[in-house]
């Protein structure tokens, strides 16, 4: 059964490696490389001594079979006793590099770099000393000097696990957002599944290895690694247990990003390739719609202006002028459909989020010049993003709040309100209302292109599927709660752009 474990684990890494390749990834890879690497020792190593309990022969071989081809592999002790060795040593700094990665204290992101070096500065020496040679030379027949270095290990060992889940778990207790403390908690649960299997044997020292055929030295029998400790049922619940957890965790991690660049590169560019054909040609139909439906929207306000015996000209020139600002903003739309087509590329840069907002709101009133847009940002902060795109996202999403609320006959209680929230790993922007809401049966089609649940002559059913579109091109998710008749939050969850000092 560890087997079938050490091959999930090596799978899911594997896999989160090639989809993602980013550093979380990496860390992760070395995590569940390390573990593959003690617990294969361990395997080896226990097939050749034998004196196992039932439950553990069946946990660590599965069948006799397996076993007495491990226990007849050439590999001496020595390789084995380091093999472990690696894996215990190693095991500890990855969680503590991921735990580190995940974490937004300002101490610790500012000084990542030198935290790094200090980490792996004592990793380094254990596994220094525990290189077969140089233990021989040092350590052998030094039973007191044994004693400290197996003492000194296992205490570095248990601090930097507790300094790894202390800051994971204070990472998702800073969370606000319900749906991202929802996502990380797996994240939590399955690192944490991963560490008590590591528990399992990481008491144990690989001097036993070394020291196996040394009448000398009485090895504790409660630290051997054959000395079994749980039960075949426990064993079992174990395996499930640490595979649910770790599968989930890897499904999570697929989707939760970050993206830093040091100090020093903001004008860094991020090119994305995306799907000129369905995607540029949406964005363009769609964002020349809403300019359309403006216009008819303004064109009304001329006419009944133009209706009256004395016409306010003031009002008359604004509307005008609003209707060259709109035919300049359609010609605005035919050049960027004109480069996206050629170039095939999102141009992802560097951009204050208050700048998206205002474009948003000024796209917004061409149509409700009249509504005010509620914005609540606690701070000003940078995403990556391409500025046209996301704007023109983020106003659809506006207008559909707006039309919620004229839906729900709630024209002078209504409230549609713009909310930036900086949630650690994620910038998001909330766009909620207090309009009709969205049926649970409804959820899932509103996202689908071309359908619509307004009129159809003046509504083509692409918004929020472009929305969607845009904002995963853009890295991101877009979440969605809602309550009939209460209102509705569209959330825009974009990797946090964090620039180091």
């Amino acid at each position: 059964m560890l087997c079938i474990i050490l091959l999930v684990l090596a799978v899911l890494a594997i896999m989160l490696v090639i989809v993602k390749h980013d550093e979380n990834s990496l860390l992760l890879f070395g995590l569940h490389g390390s573990l593959i690497a003690m617990f294969s020792g361990v395997i080896i190593y226990t097939a050749k001594i034998g004196g196992l309990s039932d439950a553990q022969e069946i946990f660590l071989f599965m069948s006799p079979d397996i076993k007495v081809w491990l226990q007849y592999l050439n590999i001496t002790l020595d390789k084995l006793g380091y093999l472990i060795a690696l894996g215990r040593y190693l095991f500890p700094t990855f969680l503590l590099f991921i735990a580190m990665n995940y974490s937004m204290i300002h101490f610790v992101r500012r000084n990542r770099k030198i935290l790094n070096y200090l980490c792996v500065l004592p990793t380094i020496v254990f596994l220094l000393l525990y290189y077969p040679p140089v233990f021989y030379v040092a350590a052998r027949n030094r039973f007191y000097f044994q004693e400290v270095l197996m003492k000194s290990a296992l205490i570095w060992i248990v601090l930097y696990i507790s300094i790894s889940i202390f800051l994971l778990v204070y990472e998702y207790i800073s969370i606000t957002m319900v749906y991202c403390s929802r996502q990380f908690r797996y994240i939590i649960i399955s690192h944490t599944s991963i560490a008590l299997l590591f528990g399992l044997y990481c008491f144990q020292d690989p001097i036993q290895v070394y020291q196996l055929y040394n009448v000398d030295y009485d090895w504790p029998q409660y630290l051997s690694y054959a000395n079994p400790s749980l039960t075949l049922f426990e064993w079992i619940i174990l395996t499930i247990a640490t595979i649910v957890f770790v599968t989930l965790g890897f499904w999570k991690l697929m989707s939760y990003t970050q993206i830093n660049y040091q100090n020093g590169h903001e004008d860094i560019s991020l090119q994305k390739k995306y799907d000129t054909a369905s995607q540029g040609i949406s964005v363009f139909v769609h964002s020349v719609k809403n300019q359309l439906l403006s216009a008819r929207v303004v064109q009304k306000k001329i006419n009944q202006l133009l209706e009256e015996d004395t016409p306010d000209l003031k009002a008359l020139k604004n509307y005008i002028d609003m209707m060259g600002q709109m035919n300049e903003g359609m010609l605005s739309r035919m050049e960027e459909l004109y480069r996206s087509i050629k170039a095939s590329y999102i141009h992802l840069t560097a951009i204050t989020v208050d700048t998206i907002v205002d474009m948003a709101q000024k796209r917004f009133n061409q149509k409700y010049p009249d509504t005010l847009v509620l914005v609540k940002m606690d701070a000003n902060l940078t995403v990556l993003a391409d500025a046209e795109q996301l704007s023109e996202a983020v106003c659809n999403l506006l207008l559909n709040a707006q039309d919620a609320i004229i839906a729900a006959g709630k024209e002078s209680c209504g409230k549609v309100e713009l909310i930036v929230h900086n949630e650690r790993l994620y910038t998001v922007m909330e766009i909620k209302d207090n309009g009709i809401g969205i049926p649970d049966n409804l959820r899932k089609k509103i996202f689908e292109p071309f359908y619509t649940s307004k009129n159809t002559n003046y509504n083509w059913g692409m918004g929020l599927y472009y929305v969607k579109q845009i904002v995963k091109s853009h890295l991101g998710l877009l979440r969605l709660e809602s309550s009939e008749n209460e209102g509705t939050s569209f959330f825009i969850m974009l990797p946090r752009y964090n620039k180091l000092d």
